[in-house]
């Protein structure tokens, strides 16, 4: 499973860096890897910025799937 930072987004996909943020710009938001450089689109709600990052193949991952797996590692699930 991908890792999640305290931003709530995964780590990058081009470098597998965790110092990915979310960055105002004029129309709205990106969410960028302060380690490569990578960029997402433009979005107008950084809700949606953070959504499409966090989608990998098909699948959104949220706070509650990190949630839920570092519990069933704690109850041996």
């Amino acid at each position: 499973m991908p890792m999640m930072n305290e931003h709530g987004l995964l780590e990058c996909d081009n470098c597998g860096g965790l110092r990915v943020v979310p960055c105002a710009v004029p129309h709205g938001w990106i969410i960028e890897c302060l380690d490569c450089g990578k960029k997402s689109e433009e979005y107008v709600r950084l809700r949606s910025a953070r959504g499409r990052w966090n989608t990998r193949n098909g699948h959104l991952y949220t706070a509650e799937d990190f949630n839920q797996a570092t519990q069933e590692r704690d109850y041996g699930l």
